[in-house]
């Protein structure tokens, strides 16, 4: 089985409750995280071991070696990010 590399948006409340559930996907790997609070990034980044942060979620599109990205924030900014992921050719959990 071919490793499947995910990027995730938002690692407040849902974000933390989807990597929770990832640790249990047999082939899936969060390798990149994004999210503007920086010391809860980091936080987070060290607890599941994620080797990637970004404060820009663009930045986070931007490589190609993500198959999927899982846009985790509010409701009302779900669109633009989802959208740019879509848009950068990635597979996208909204």
């Amino acid at each position: 089985m071919r490793e499947i590399r995910i990027g995730i948006v938002g690692v407040g409340q849902i974000g933390k409750h989807h990597l929770e559930q990832y640790r249990s996907v047999p082939g899936a790997r969060v390798v990149a995280a994004c999210d503007i609070d920086a010391p809860e990034l980091a936080r987070v980044a060290e607890r599941f071991g994620i080797e990637s942060a970004y404060a820009d979620y663009k930045q986070l599109l931007h490589r190609d070696d993500l198959d999927s990205v899982d846009v985790c924030l509010h409701n009302n900014l779900h669109a633009p990010v989802t959208i740019a992921a879509l848009e950068s050719g990635k597979h996208v959990y909204c």
